[in-house]
C-alpha cells in the first residue's frame, strides 16, 4: 500500500506506537483490577501505570463494536447495522445492513498506514468474509485473521453451529488458510503472529498494532497449563461469588460504599436450585473461564515484552477493552443447535470441560456475576450489554487511577487515535464522501487537562442491534428490550446516575421524559439508517447456510 498525500501526513516528528487490544465477550468485572479473580499480572499493570474508565460502551455484539472502534462510524452506517447471519429480508443487501465495512468508511489502520505507520492485526476480524474485505484490504501491512465470530480455540477449528460455516476459516494476508498448526491454540498464536510481524520490523517508523483475542469467547477452553489454577475456587456459587467482587470493587473506588447488590433476574436458575452435579459443573466451567483470562494476559504480556526488546515501550500507548458483555448463551442458542446434538457430538463430561471436544459456555448464571453490579448481559441493550472495561495506558497517558466522570463510547477511539498520531480522515473515499463520524477525541483528558465530563446532558448516546434499542442523554437512558429479557413492547426509563443497575424503572413516573429520549433515539435512527426487523432471517430462506453465504458473495 502506497502513502496517499490526502491523508495529510503527520508533521511531528515523534509519533506514539499504538497496541489496541480487545477481547471477547470479557464481562464489567472479569478483570481483576474490576473486581475479578483471574490472575492478569500485565493487565494489572497497565492499570496501575494509567486509567482505567467506569463509563465506557460498546455495542452489545463483536462484529458492531469492532466495526466501529476500526472505524469511528455508527454500525449502522458502516456496514453492520445487523450481525451476519441474523439480516432479516428486509435489511439484507440494504445500505449499512451488508455484513462488512462498506465503501462509506476507512478503518484507522488505512489512515494510519498513509502516516508512515506500520499496520499489524492478529485475531479476531468478523467484519467481512470476501477477499476483497480482509484485513490485508483493510489498512492492514501484516495480518493474520479468524474471519467469523466464535470457533474452537483449537486446530480442529469446529464451528459453534452450520450458520457459522461460511465465516469459520483463517486468513494470513490474502491467503485462506486450510489448516492450522497441530499445537494451535488461539491465545497462544495471536501472540505469536503478532510478535513475528513486531520483529519483521527493520525501521523506526511507528507501529499501529490490533490484538484482538477470542478469549473468552465459547467454547470455554484452554491448555492443561492453566487450566487447574483455580480449582475449588468457584464452588461457592454465584451469590458469594458476586458479593466478593461487588466489595472488591468498592475497595476499588469502582463503585460507591453504598452500591446495592443486583438480585439479577430471577428468571434465571439460582445456585441453590441446581444439583449438586450441576454445581460441580458450573463451577468447573468457570474455573476453565477464568484460565482463559490468565492465558490471554500471558500472551499479552509476550507482546508487551517483545516491544521492550525492541525499545520501543516507552513510546507506546495501549489500549485494552473487552467488545460487549459477558455471554450468556449456551451452545444450543447456536442455531440449528440443540442441546441434545451439542451431548452427542461433544464431550462436555466433567473431566473433559475445557479441554478439546467439549463445547460449554458460561451460561447466564456466571454471566450475570461477570458483569457485576449491572443487569444482564451481552446483546441486551442494558448497561451489562454495552458498558465493558476501558483501559489506556502508556505514552503521553498521565490520567491516573479510576475516572468516573467521562462517558465514552467505542467510536471515540478512531478520532483519539487521529489526535494523537496528528493525522486526519479524509472526507472521501472510494469516490464518495466518506459516514460522518461518531466518536469525540479524548486524547487532552489523556493528556490530564481539562478533565470535565465527555459528554453533556443535551449529548446523546444512540444504540441499536437486533431491535435492542437504547438513548442515553446526561443522566437519563430509555431502553427497548425484546425477548426473552424484556416484552418487547415498552419503554424503559432509568436514572443510571443514580440507578446505574437499572432497577427502578421510572417510566410510569416521568412519562414526559420517556417521550423526549425515545424522539431523540428516532432522530439517531433516522440518521444512521435503521432498518425495523420484519423478524424473518434471510438465512431462514435458503435450503442450507452455505446458500445464504454464496449469495453473501462467498469466495
Amino acid at each position: 500500500m502506497s502513502n496517499n498525500s490526502k491523508y495529510n501526513k503527520s508533521s511531528k516528528d515523534k509519533k506514539p506506537n499504538i497496541l489496541v487490544v480487545v477481547v471477547d465477550d470479557m464481562g464489567f468485572s472479569d478483570a481483576p483490577s474490576y473486581g475479578g479473580e483471574a490472575k492478569m499480572p500485565y493487565l494489572t499493570q497497565l492499570c496501575n501505570n494509567g486509567v482505567k474508565f467506569r463509563h465506557s460502551h460498546t455495542s452489545s455484539l463483536c462484529a458492531p463494536t469492532r466495526a466501529m472502534l476500526l472505524t469511528g462510524v455508527d454500525n449502522h452506517l458502516c456496514g453492520l447495522g445487523n450481525m451476519p447471519p441474523f439480516q432479516t429480508t428486509n435489511q439484507f443487501n440494504q445500505p449499512g445492513y451488508e455484513g462488512w465495512l462498506n465503501d462509506r468508511v476507512i478503518t484507522i489502520a488505512e489512515v494510519l498506514h498513509a502516516n508512515d505507520y506500520h499496520t499489524y492485526m492478529s485475531g479476531k476480524w468478523h467484519l467481512g468474509f470476501r477477499q476483497d474485505k480482509y484485513p490485508s484490504q483493510q489498512g492492514f501491512e501484516k495480518s493474520f485473521a479468524f474471519m467469523g465470530g466464535g470457533t474452537s480455540h483449537w486446530a480442529d477449528m469446529r464451528p459453534l453451529s452450520r450458520t457459522e460455516i461460511g465465516t469459520n476459516f483463517y486468513v494470513e494476508n490474502d491467503t485462506r488458510l486450510e489448516s492450522l498448526p497441530e499445537d494451535f491454540y488461539s491465545s497462544i498464536y495471536f501472540a505469536d503472529k503478532m510478535i513475528q510481524y513486531l520483529g519483521e520490523q527493520t525501521d523506526d517508523n511507528p507501529f499501529f498494532a490490533y490484538l484482538a483475542f477470542t478469549a473468552p469467547h465459547d467454547p470455554i477452553q484452554v491448555p492443561d497449563k492453566w487450566i487447574d489454577n483455580y480449582k475449588g475456587l468457584y464452588d461457592v456459587g454465584y451469590d458469594v461469588i458476586k458479593r466478593r467482587r461487588l466489595a472488591k470493587m468498592k475497595d476499588l473506588g469502582l463503585l460507591a460504599p453504598n452500591t446495592p447488590l443486583n438480585p439479577g433476574d430471577n428468571k434465571i436458575p439460582s445456585w441453590d436450585s441446581l444439583s449438586k452435579e450441576q454445581q460441580r459443573e458450573q463451577a468447573r466451567v468457570m474455573e476453565v473461564y477464568s484460565a482463559m483470562l490468565e492465558c490471554m494476559d500471558a500472551q499479552m504480556g509476550r507482546v508487551i515484552n517483545k516491544i521492550k526488546d525492541m525499545n520501543k515501550w516507552e513510546d507506546t500507548i495501549v489500549f485494552f477493552m473487552s467488545d460487549n458483555g459477558a455471554n450468556p448463551k449456551q451452545p444450543w442458542f447456536y442455531a440449528p443447535n440443540t442441546k441434545e446434538q451439542i451431548e452427542r457430538d461433544f464431550d462436555n463430561s466433567y473431566a473433559n470441560i475445557g479441554r478439546p471436544n467439549s463445547f460449554v459456555s458460561i451460561g447466564p448464571g456466571w454471566a450475570q456475576v461477570a458483569n457485576t453490579p449491572l443487569s444482564y448481559f451481552k446483546l441486551t441493550s442494558y448497561e451489562g450489554g454495552t458498558k465493558t472495561p476501558l483501559i489506556v495506558s502508556g505514552h503521553g497517558v498521565k490520567l491516573r487511577g479510576v475516572d468516573s466522570q467521562n462517558r465514552l463510547h467505542v467510536t471515540d477511539l478512531f478520532p483519539t487515535l487521529l489526535e494523537l498520531t496528528n493525522s486526519n480522515r479524509p472526507a472521501t473515499a472510494n469516490g464518495q464522501p466518506l459516514a460522518p463520524l461518531y466518536g469525540k477525541s479524548y486524547a487532552k483528558i489523556l493528556a490530564g487537562s481539562s478533565i470535565t465530563l465527555h459528554r453533556g446532558d443535551n449529548e446523546v448516546i444512540g444504540f441499536e442491534i437486533m431491535e435492542n434499542k437504547s438513548l442515553t442523554k446526561g443522566d437519563w437512558k430509555v431502553l427497548f428490550q425484546p425477548p426473552p429479557y424484556g416484552d418487547g413492547k415498552h419503554w424503559h426509563l432509568y436514572n443510571i446516575k443514580e440507578d446505574e443497575l437499572e432497577l427502578n424503572d421510572l417510566a410510569s413516573v416521568y412519562p414526559e421524559k420517556v417521550q423526549e429520549l425515545v424522539e431523540e433515539w428516532e432522530r439517531y435512527a433516522k440518521q444512521v439508517g435503521y432498518i425495523k426487523s420484519n423478524g424473518q432471517l434471510q438465512m431462514d430462506t435458503y435450503d442450507n447456510p452455505e446458500e445464504f453465504y454464496v449469495h453473501l458473495g462467498a469466495n
